[in-house]
């Protein structure tokens, strides 16, 4: 009995050691996962700031090419004022009117098509020296606004380039100061290292190629309408006329069915339709990665005939780290995943839309 008494004492101790080690052992795990995503915001903020320097070259390039077509635009166009201001002040002054005086001093039929000959050429000089002056003002009106636009995307840059390399910087003292008080600090640097190098060569390659046939895949999505299944009336059940509107309809289990069977890359994802949310779950090989975003109605130029069902990406996941709005807003601008209902008919145009539970709504009425 006393040696059963020892042996759960020496079990209580086991527990009562091991406890507080297991306490400590998840509380690290998870201070060492808020490293790594600190880590990877500092590798993908470091990128941005390569992507905005690039796009800071290209401008001051283009402002440089700017300037130099200014210098000879305004040139051209301060000698085509001066010719045109000698034709219009010719007019005003009556210089032309004696022109039309020879007509009387006209005593043949070759003195008379001479002096038609004649009026013409003048008149096609003088009508030529007033173009040449509208497309010279024209053009260097263009290209002042094309300079001012240009400046001012310039300036906008620097000031965020300032901005993010000042959230860089401050990320990075962060980061070493957790590192320095970090037990793992070489294992963290390592897992960090190794995920951002997953992240370069792996996941930024796999991203780009979803949304690439993602982008393809809605562009070709008015097929659904003719592909898709027949109520019994032998009709789409897609598009539901009523009256001079529409509704186009399509459940999230059809638009998996329909990119599956546009591209077998999506037979690894998965896109739920969600209140206000579309999210797409998927995993190749050893890459997890989520896509969330939701659909917004939006119009080209101010237009309405020109509206259409803007993507906007919210979130990305990347093995379960969220990825930075850097690198977001620049996937955003290299893929268009939206929805144009002038695909589906050109006499159509869009009014509203839905997202609910499992499916997707767009009201459609005709484009008068």
């Amino acid at each position: 009995m006393k040696r059963f008494g020892t042996v759960l004492l020496l079990m209580w101790l086991c527990f009562v050691t091991a406890f507080p080690r297991s306490a400590v052992w998840a509380e690290t795990t998870e201070a060492n996962r808020e490293l790594l995503q600190k880590g990877l915001n500092v590798y993908e903020i470091d990128r941005e700031l390569g992507r905005i320097s690039d796009r800071q070259s290209a401008l001051s390039a283009q402002l440089k090419d700017t300037e130099q077509k200014l210098q000879a635009a305004r040139t051209a166009s301060a000698e085509a004022r001066q010719h045109a201001a000698k034709v219009i002040r010719a007019y005003y002054q009556g210089d032309r009117d004696s022109l039309w005086m020879v007509l009387f001093s006209i005593h043949s039929l070759s003195d008379a098509l001479s002096v038609m000959e004649y009026l013409q050429m003048i008149l096609r000089t003088d009508r030529q020296a007033l173009q040449r002056h509208d497309t010279a003002w024209k053009q260097l009106t263009a290209l002042q606004s094309e300079q001012t636009q240009a400046q001012a995307a310039l300036n906008d840059l620097k000031e965020r380039y300032t901005s993010e390399r000042t959230r860089l910087v401050s990320l990075q003292k962060e980061v070493e100061a957790l590192l320095a008080k970090n037990i793992e600090a070489v294992k963290v640097q390592q897992q960090m290292t190794e995920l951002n190098r997953q992240w370069q060569d792996k996941g930024v390659p796999l991203f780009k190629t979803y949304f690439h046939a993602l982008a393809k895949a809605m562009n070709d999505l008015p097929e659904i309408i003719t592909s898709g299944s027949s109520g019994t009336s032998g009709k789409t059940t897609h598009l539901i006329m009523n009256g001079f509107n529409y509704t186009f309809q399509m459940t999230d289990q059809e638009l998996n069915a329909f990119l599956q069977k546009k591209n077998a890359l999506f037979r690894n994802m998965d896109f739920r339709f969600a209140e206000d949310a579309v999210i797409a779950t998927g995993k190749q090989d050893d890459i997890a990665l989520t896509i969330k975003g939701r659909y917004e109605m939006a119009s080209k130029d101010d237009s309405k005939s020109k509206s259409y069902i803007r993507y906007t990406i919210q979130e990305l996941l990347f093995n379960g780290y969220t990825l930075p709005a850097a690198t977001v807003e620049d996937l955003q601008k290299q893929f268009d995943l939206g929805i144009y209902p002038q695909n589906i008919a050109s006499f159509l145009q869009v009014s509203g839309l839905k997202l609910e539970e499992g499916k997707l709504s767009i009201y459609l009425k005709l484009a008068l």
